[in-house]
This record gives structure tokens, C-alpha cells and sequence, in this order.
């Protein structure tokens, strides 16, 4: 994992300060979003083009800081270094940080979104004057870690990854995580892939967007739905838990069957369909569903971040954002404050019977050593008792 020589005797000074502060930022939002009750930071997905349309996609920015976002997820494979720079800038100056979508089956492995690390990510191949698949990862990351407005990165979707390459993807992880340890490394997981990309090391970001053709609310209608989900979040917090990295989820905000396969698979659409035709056949979800899947979220898990997915389809849309914005702003739900109330108290329970049962333990065990030690005494004793004698020697005790 080694960094070029012309980046390292170029910037590392900048690099090492600028890191330093980040590093700091990052490490005091971790320690806030696992404080009980407090709001995980929540962000959405942009596809807006930064090179093509730099104005366009700042004042996205601000639009999402407005409705109480913090965090921007957009991809930059095209987009130049200077205007990239623009881009992080401006989201710092409004409060905003940006997780950059890299996503390039490549660097684990899999077949290149073009032919190779230098053809799909010039800019960078360029600044650093390198070829390597490496030399170029490492040199991406380094230069992105170091603007104040990085969150993470959005390393790989679940559209682009199988399980025969997880080691790979593991390797891929690892080498992002040791170039740039403050930041969250992320992986986009279907609720169809379960877990199995955790052990990689990333935060898993679960999609959970509910396959339906209706409005879910309200939730008693539609049990079976609510409980599904309640059990994919419950399952993606105990992976987390296991291998000691923050939860997070990816929740909808555009229409499912926006794309003909999507709707087949739901049964409503077929293949003599446009895409058009079936979108129309299904609907974005209402602002009270998105609140309760949020709420959801927050009541059976403690995720770090929270994604909706996606900008394109919700601002500007109708009532779309303001609902959007509605659910992303909402309070902590009381009933997430009940579930941590009754799990706190539970776990106290749990600690309070293992600590009766190390106590009764310990008690067990004081008892034969003291009996132990009395025998040790009593001999002890007697084995003196018996030399002073033979010598002519009465013992006093």
C-alpha cells in the first residue's frame, strides 16, 4: 500500500494536517451516534455530474443541507481534480460532507467499468503520473482523505459484486481503511445478500425498499412488510455488532419498478412494458411510509448513517422532498426511546445475573481457600510442633 513518491513529497505535510483534524472530526461523530437518543447524520444519493455541471451540483448541496441532510453520496469518475476540490469545498463552507461513490469492480477484481484503473480514473492516473491498479487507489484515497468534507466512500454496490470475489473485496477494504482510518468505508447490500459481505470489514449499507405497489401505512395493515423489515434491520445490527463496525441502512426514495426488472420481479410488470409504463403501474412511497421506515431503522438498530436513495427522484418532485425532508427531520421516535429503555434494562438484568453468578463463584472459591489455608495452617503447625519436639522444645501458640 505504498503512496506515490511524487504525492508523498508533494502534499504529505498537507495530507498528515489535514488528516489529523478529519481524523478528529470523524472520530467525535462516531462517539456521538452511539449515544442513545441522538440522530444518526442521514444523507442522500446525487448522480448530478460535477465537471459537467459544477453550479448544478452545489446548489444540490444546498437544497439537501436545507432539508436536513449532511451527507452527499455522489460518484466523480469523469470529473476533474480542481473542480472535485470545488465541490468539497463548497459542501464544508454549508455544513455538508461528501461520500465519493468509487464502485469500480476492478480494484477487487472483477471486470474494469472500463479497461484498466489508469483508463477509468485519469484524473488520478494523471496526477500522480501511474499506472498501477494500486498506485492509483492508493493516490485516490490519499488525495480525497485529505478534504475536510470527506465522510467516506461508497466502495461497491451490490449489483456489481458476487461472493467469489469477497476476498478481493476484502483486500480492497483493507487497503481504503489503512490509507484513510477515519473515514467509513461502505458497501451498498441487498436484503437478498443478507450478510455476507460483513466480514469484509465495510459498514454494510442495507437497502431496505419494500416491494410493493401501494401505500404500506398504516404498518397494522400491512404486518408481514413491517415485520420483514424490522427483521432484515435487527439481522444487519447483529453482523455489525459482530464485526465491530457501524451500522447503516439505505432506505427508498424513488419508485420501485422504476426499471422494468424491477418490476417483473414484483409481478406487475412484463417484458412488452417500457420503462415508463411500468413506473406508472407503481408508486413512490408516501412520506408516512418513509417516516416509519426511518423509524424502523432507529428503533432496531443504532446506525451511524442513514442513505436515501435518491436525489433525481425526490426534489422537485410534487410533495416528494418536502415529505422527504419531513421524515429525515423528525424527532427521535419515542418507541426507538422505549426499545433502548427495555434493551438497556435487559442487559442490565443479563450483567446483574452474571455478576450474581461470578460473585457466588467467587464465594465458592474464597470458602476453599480459607479451608485450604486452615489445613495449611494445621500442618503446618504439627510439622513444628513435631520438629520443636524432637529437639526438646515445647511449643507455645
Amino acid at each position: 500500500m505504498a503512496a506515490t513518491a511524487m504525492f508523498s513529497a508533494v502534499a504529505a505535510t498537507g495530507v498528515a494536517s489535514a488528516r489529523t483534524s478529519h481524523a478528529a472530526k470523524m472520530a467525535s461523530e462516531t462517539k456521538t451516534a452511539h449515544i442513545a437518543g441522538t440522530l444518526p447524520a442521514e444523507g442522500i444519493f446525487d448522480n448530478c455530474g460535477i465537471s459537467a455541471n459544477l453550479t448544478t451540483c452545489e446548489q444540490d448541496l444546498l437544497n439537501m443541507h436545507q432539508a436536513g441532510f449532511q451527507v452527499a453520496v455522489v460518484g466523480f469518475q469523469w470529473d476533474s481534480l480542481s473542480d472535485l476540490s470545488a465541490y468539497a469545498a463548497y459542501a464544508q463552507s454549508i455544513g455538508m460532507s461528501v461520500m465519493w461513490a468509487i464502485n469500480d469492480p476492478g480494484f477487487w477484481g472483477g471486470a474494469w467499468i472500463g479497461s484498466s484503473a489508469a483508463a477509468d480514473w485519469g484524473a488520478f492516473s494523471s496526477a500522480c503520473g501511474c499506472t498501477d491498479t494500486t498506485q492509483v487507489l492508493d493516490y485516490m484515497i490519499q488525495w480525497l482523505g485529505a478534504l475536510p468534507a470527506t465522510y467516506g466512500y461508497y466502495a461497491a454496490d451490490d449489483e456489481v459484486i458476487s461472493p467469489v470475489e469477497r476476498g478481493g473485496l476484502t483486500q480492497y477494504v483493507n487497503e481504503i481503511k489503512a490509507l484513510d482510518p477515519a473515514a467509513m468505508v461502505m458497501i451498498g447490500s441487498a436484503v437478498s445478500q443478507g450478510t455476507s459481505y460483513a466480514s469484509t470489514g465495510a459498514t454494510l449499507g442495507t437497502e431496505i425498499y419494500p416491494e410493493t405497489t401501494g401505500n404500506l401505512m398504516p404498518a397494522g395493515k400491512n404486518a408481514s412488510t413491517w415485520d420483514g423489515i424490522q427483521q432484515s434491520v435487527s439481522q444487519d445490527q447483529r453482523a455489525a455488532n459482530q464485526y465491530g463496525t457501524p451500522s447503516a441502512f439505505i432506505l427508498q426514495a424513488f419508485t420501485f419498478g422504476d426499471n422494468l426488472t424491477d418490476g417483473e420481479d414484483v409481478g406487475v410488470c412484463n417484458a412488452g412494458m417500457s420503462s415508463a409504463q411500468c413506473a406508472g403501474l407503481l408508486s413512490y412511497p408516501s412520506a408516512s411510509t418513509q417516516l416509519q421506515l426511518r423509524n424502523e431503522v432507529l428503533e432496531h438498530a443504532h446506525p451511524k448513517l442513514i442513505l436515501w436513495y435518491t436525489f433525481s427522484e425526490s426534489y422537485g418532485q410534487g410533495d416528494r422532498w418536502s415529505g422527504l425532508s419531513n421524515a429525515v427531520e423528525a424527532p427521535y421516535p419515542a418507541a426507538a426511546t422505549v426499545a433502548r429503555a427495555k434493551h438497556s434494562k435487559s442487559h442490565e438484568r443479563h450483567r446483574a445475573k452474571r455478576h450474581s453468578k461470578h460473585a457466588k463463584r467467587h464465594s465458592k472459591h474464597a470458602k476453599r481457600h480459607s479451608k485450604h489455608a486452615k489445613r495449611h495452617t494445621t500442618r503446618a503447625k504439627n510439622r513444628r510442633t513435631r520438629a520443636l519436639g524432637n529437639r526438646g522444645y515445647t511449643l507455645r501458640v
